[in-house]
């Protein structure tokens, strides 16, 4: 086997990795930034913020990411900035809003799952709307919602390899540039594998610990109610 071609390639393919990196990381915040904002509107009765926030999310879970990406490159940003924008720039946008609907959709899922046993105890202590969702039904929801993102982040991870679709040399691109080259596909296609692995493994085994410490709600005499 030619494992000399990852050798002399090395630094450009640890480039690639770089960029993967930068994408996934931009990607991954911003996306639970906004995920959190649109699966709370999603979740409350906010008239028409809700309806909004439900199609909006509808409509960017029902697009292939591929597509999505071409989209946001050549059409999306080119239109509203007047001018072309840069491939990552593009991947961490298209990333980014595409992760954040499902994002949206876990958050509403794990804030509906908390009991209204909870709810009306701190309804019942005069705390609003927004206390209640902060200091009660959100970190309750945490430990639930934990697998459901951590497994969202570690898709977006993956995904990153589809920049490559509008030029984008990351970690996959700059594997096919070496084996289109050399011919010896192999080698290094185990190689990203095996990359790919250990982020991948590495966000799950922190996840695994990260469940074990259950977060709890603060205590509610901690708490000022507001009348």
């Amino acid at each position: 086997m030619y494992w000399n071609d990852i050798y002399c390639n090395f630094d450009f393919l640890m480039k690639g990795l770089l960029v993967t990196l930068k994408i996934a990381s931009i990607s991954i915040t911003g996306s639970l930034i906004i995920g959190v904002f649109l699966g709370i509107l999603r979740y409350s009765r906010w008239f028409p913020f809700n309806i909004i926030a439900t199609a909006l999310i509808e409509l960017i879970r029902s697009i292939p990411l591929i597509l999505f990406i071409v989209f946001v490159h050549f059409g999306l940003l080119p239109a509203l900035l007047g001018s072309p924008v840069s491939f990552f720039q593009s991947s961490c946008v298209a990333l980014t809003i595409f992760t954040s609907a499902y994002v949206a959709e876990i958050i509403r899922g794990g804030l509906k799952s908390i009991e209204m046993g909870h709810i009306d105890a701190a309804k019942s202590l005069g705390l609003n709307y927004f206390q209640r969702l902060a200091y009660i039904v959100l970190p309750l929801a945490i430990t639930r919602m934990m697998p459901a993102l951590v497994s969202q982040f570690i898709s977006l991870i993956k995904d990153t390899s589809l920049a490559s679709t509008i030029g984008l040399i990351e970690l996959t691109r700059s594997g096919e540039i070496i084996y289109e080259r050399t011919y010896h596909e192999l080698e290094i296609l185990l190689f990203i594998a095996f990359i790919y692995f250990i982020i991948c493994y590495s966000l799950s085994f922190v996840s695994r610990n990260l469940e074990s410490k259950p977060c709890y709600p603060v205590e509610c005499r901690e708490l000022t109610p507001v009348n």
